[in-house]
């Protein structure tokens, strides 16, 4: 899959103010022969190049991000959004995400990718279903159409949907939505970044879902890459890792090899001229 997300196009976006980048991307809600899709949708003008990116690995979407960056605090973000246009869906289609695999750690020091080591996490809170959190408001308030079973489901779904080194804990799938009338919706999601025996780690952070719905088959999968404490060249370098693949080490000798024995023609060339 081509990748359409340029160095500079990224760096467009990191260099945008800690109040809220220039370039908010949103995951873009379709649907194709039944199955979710997803896309790229930006508030305002694309930065140079397009700003789309694709995993190398994977080929799957990727999506940049930053925890700060919308006045919630250091470990707090509310992006990417997510968003469907009118005629996408069917009314009041939920859609949720679908935690996949585990979460991944890319370190400054070294930079090279692993699990975090050190308990962190990325807790992102969905919506509560409509009839676990009416029955706690009415339990919470002794109304007579309080429910004990449903109510007690709630502190379950406000814990959040926790992406750890060990996979996924908490309510998943977790609802980011559900569709008007006209077939769309545009919702943000609350994420945050957490260590319980300390503070996190600066690095970049990478969780990867699913978009699913009742009727629809899921989403292929996508990755969103969050930045925590990294300078914008840290970033850069975190990003790139992840669309521009690294040479194996037999490559690389391949690759010298075939420039020293250029060398030694040009040489000899330049002896019988």
């Amino acid at each position: 899959m081509k990748n359409l997300f340029s160095g500079l196009a990224l760096t467009a976006v990191l260099v945008a103010p800690q109040a809220g980048h220039a370039f908010s991307y949103d995951v873009r809600v379709g649907v194709s022969g039944g199955q979710l899709t997803t896309g790229f949708h930006a508030h305002g003008s694309l930065p140079p190049g397009g700003g789309f990116a694709n995993d190398f690995i994977t080929g799957q979407n990727l999506y940049p991000t930053d925890f700060g960056d919308f006045g919630g605090g250091p470990s707090a973000t509310n992006d990417p959004g997510f968003q469907s246009f009118a005629g996408t869906l069917a009314p009041g289609t939920v859609v949720s995400i679908q935690g996949i695999g585990s979460l991944e750690y890319w370190t400054p020091a070294n930079q090279t990718w692993a699990a975090p080591s050190n308990g962190e996490l990325i807790r992102v809170h969905g919506a509560i279903p409509t009839d676990i959190a009416l029955a706690y408001t009415f339990c919470q308030s002794g109304g007579v159409l309080c429910d004990p079973a449903l109510a007690g489901q709630y502190p379950f779904y406000a814990q959040g949907t926790h992406f750890s080194a060990n996979g996924i804990s908490g309510p998943n799938p977790a609802i980011i939505d559900d569709a008007d009338s006209q077939g769309a919706f545009h919702a943000h999601l609350d994420w945050f970044i957490e260590n319980p025996n300390g503070t996190p780690a600066p690095g970049a952070y990478l969780a990867t879902f699913a978009l699913v719905a009742d009727g629809y088959l899921a989403s292929e999968p996508v990755k969103v890459l969050f930045n925590y404490g990294l300078t914008d060249g840290q970033y850069l370098l975190a990003f790139e890792s992840r669309i521009q693949p690294v040479p194996e080490p037999s490559a690389v000798a391949l690759m010298l090899a075939g420039l020293a024995f250029l060398g030694l023609w040009v040489r000899r060339q330049s002896v019988f001229v």
